[in-house]
C-alpha cells in the first residue's frame, strides 16, 4: 500500500468530492477532550488535522506515523505555511503494521481514516498495538466511513463506500476491500466510546474514547 502516487492530488480531490466534510469530521471533537500532552497520530496524510490539533494544543508532542514519505513532505510544508514549523512534531516514516510504538506513553491517540485501509486480520494485531502506546488516561479520537442502518441512505453509503474502496484499491494497493467495525476491538483494548458525531446523513463519524 501505497498512497505516494496520491498524495500531491489528494487536497483538491478531497475538497472536490467532499467540499470539506472531513476535515469537520476529523477536527469534530477535538474541543472534547482535556489538553495532551503527548500525541500519537496514526496516518496523518498531508498535515490538515495536525495544524488543527496544534493550534488548539500548542504545547502537545506530536508523534506521526506515515507510510508515505510524499504525505510527510506535504505535511511539513503545510505546518510551515501555518507558522507552526517550530511544533514539537516528530514524523516517523513507517508501515503502521510493523513499527512498534513505545509502551504506555501518549495520552491522545489520532486513527481519522486510516483504519478503513486494513482488512480484519491485520486489525486483529494493529489495534492492540496501538492500544499499547495508550497511557491509563488516554483518549482515542476515530474518524471514519460507514453505512447507514436502514433505507436509501445505506442504498447511498454503500454505493459511495464501494467506490471510494475500488478507486484506493487500484491506486494505492489498499489492502482492504470493505469497512470493518473497529468498536469491538477498541473495546477489547480497554476503550470506552464516550462521544460521537455524524456527518452527511450519517456517511461519516468521528468517535471520542477513553480509558
Amino acid at each position: 500500500m501505497s498512497f505516494d502516487l496520491l498524495a500531491p492530488h489528494y487536497r483538491w480531490m478531497e475538497a472536490l468530492c467532499a467540499a470539506g466534510q472531513l476535515q469537520r469530521c476529523r477536527t469534530a471533537l477535538l474541543g472534547a477532550i482535556p489538553a495532551p500532552q503527548q500525541v500519537l497520530v496514526y496516518g496523518e496524510g498531508n498535515g490538515r488535522f495536525l495544524v488543527e490539533l496544534l493550534r488548539r494544543f500548542p504545547d502537545a508532542r506530536v508523534t506521526v506515523v506515515e507510510a508515505s514519505v510524499v504525505m510527510i513532505n506535504l505535511a511539513r510544508a503545510r505546518l510551515q505555511r501555518s507558522g507552526l514549523e517550530c511544533a514539537k512534531v516528530e514524523f516517523i516514516h513507517a508501515d503502521a503494521l510493523t513499527w512498534k510504538p513505545p509502551t504506555a506513553v501518549f495520552d491522545l491517540l489520532v486513527t481519522c481514516f486510516f483504519l478503513d485501509c486494513f482488512r480484519v486480520d491485520q486489525l486483529q494485531h494493529l489495534v492492540p498495538t496501538i492500544a499499547s502506546a495508550a497511557t491509563a488516561n488516554a483518549h482515542w479520537l476515530h474518524a471514519d466511513f460507514q453505512i447507514a442502518p436502514a433505507g436509501l441512505r445505506r442504498v447511498c453509503s454503500r454505493v459511495i463506500v464501494g467506490v471510494l474502496y475500488a478507486f484506493f484499491r487500484c491506486v494505492t494497493r489498499l489492502p482492504a476491500h470493505e469497512l470493518v467495525n473497529v468498536a469491538p476491538y477498541l473495546s477489547a483494548a480497554g476503550f470506552t466510546r464516550w462521544q460521537r458525531r455524524e456527518f452527511v446523513l450519517g456517511l461519516l463519524f468521528c468517535d471520542c474514547w477513553r480509558r
